[in-house]
């Protein structure tokens, strides 16, 4: 199909995070007019680890020159007390496909969020208001007043899933939340080690990564029942909490960091669409699929999900709906090979087994009847665990 079949205005695509944006530079590279919905990104967003997996997918972008920043560096070593109290290094060596690379979430959703602009895509900084079908395809609606027609729609909402919703059911295996601080060193003298590390505890997980600028990114993963009330708001709660892991608290202490605030609390839990697309619209991202962090996919996930998307829309832009049905499936085959290893990666850690977080974690949370496997068993290639 040539661009000038295409009316203007042909897609909106809603969100501006990773994969509403690799979605607008997929199709803006084939020429089919879209418009960006979405307000800046925000500054700092958790999610730092970004997989080797996912540099041939901003290669096909032409973005991969965004990770040459300075606030981004290499993943060199991982650390993780999993499954054992001892504390085990695995260095980038050890994989043929390395650790990836640690980001600055916020810089580097800004500079792709920016880039949709440079390369002339239409970007309305504003966030949706309301969306309806009519006869020629959509009309949306932006809290600024704008009014954009689309004939496709494409759903970048995040977990929020705001058109997904409406249109068909979510699922999720767990609930589970994050809480997440960023830490200043206040000893500068020492120089931190550059790594991420992982420990269990006997309710949930924790994380930290050092960024390239020197923060320490901190994070505990648990159930909302199991977060203590109130800790969003108690600095000295969230410090008596890292002050009883092994490992995390000793890292904080000895590289010059101390906790100074509460943390944010934000979802963290895996869900997904049970359809992911229609004749007329799609889900990418988050909104399509949302996966417990511990399997650092979130990032490949979305770049995966806004290129395939993209090539999906073209295809039915032009009347072949066959790759919307194809585009859900392999997405659908990906939920489930994830939930599988899910399982896997959950069962290694046995030293708290009686434990109502890990206890919770023993099964998939699937079944055959709520997600089939598609006939080519192909699906978002997503990098192993951090683990």
């Amino acid at each position: 199909m040539s661009p000038g079949d295409i009316p203007d205005g042909a897609v909106a695509v809603v969100g501006g995070g990773i994969a509403g944006c690799a979605a607008c530079l997929s199709l803006g590279r084939r020429g089919i007019p879209v418009t960006l919905i979405a307000p800046p990104p925000p500054a700092e967003k958790p999610g730092e680890t970004l997989a080797a997996a996912a540099l041939p997918l901003l290669a096909d972008l032409e973005a991969g020159h965004l990770l040459t920043a300075p606030s981004h560096r290499p993943a060199t070593a991982s650390f993780t007390s999993w499954g054992t109290s001892a504390l085990i290094e695995q260095h980038a060596a050890a994989r043929p496909e390395g650790l990836g690379l640690i980001l600055d979430r916020g810089r580097f959703e800004a500079d792709l969020f920016d880039l949709v602009k440079r390369r002339g895509i239409q970007r309305i900084e504003a966030a949706l208001a309301d969306f309806r079908r009519t006869g020629a395809g959509w009309t949306l609606t932006t809290d600024a007043g704008d009014v954009i027609p689309a004939r496709f729609l494409i759903d970048a909402t995040g977990r929020r899933a705001l058109i997904g919703r409406r249109t068909g059911r979510v699922r999720r295996i767990d609930r589970l939340v994050a809480a997440c601080t960023v830490l200043t060193q206040h000893d500068t003298g020492i120089d931190p080690t550059p790594a991420t590390l992982i420990e269990a505890v006997d309710d949930g997980w924790w994380y930290a990564a050092l960024l390239a600028d020197r923060r320490l990114v901190v994070q505990f993963y648990s159930d909302p029942d199991l977060i203590p009330r109130g800790l969003s708001g108690n600095l000295d709660l969230w410090r008596r909490m890292a002050g009883q892991t092994a490992y995390i608290s000793q890292w904080i202490d000895s590289a010059g960091y101390a906790l100074t605030e509460p943390p944010r609390l934000a979802p963290a839990g895996t869900s997904w669409l049970e359809e992911s697309a229609g004749p007329d619209w799609l889900a990418v991202g988050d909104a399509a699929a949302a996966f417990d962090p511990l399997s650092a996919h979130g990032m490949t996930t979305a770049l995966w999900t806004g290129l395939h998307g993209a090539n999906a829309v073209t295809a039915a832009l032009g009347g072949d709906l066959s790759e919307l049905e194809t585009y859900a499936a392999r997405l659908r085959t990906g939920v489930e090979r994830f939930s599988r290893g899910r399982v896997d990666v959950y069962a290694r850690e046995a030293r708290f087994h009686d434990r109502p977080f890990w206890r919770r974690r023993r099964s998939s949370g699937l079944s055959r009847h709520h997600l089939a496997a598609s006939p080519d068993e192909v699906g978002p290639q997503h990098e192993r665990t951090v683990l």
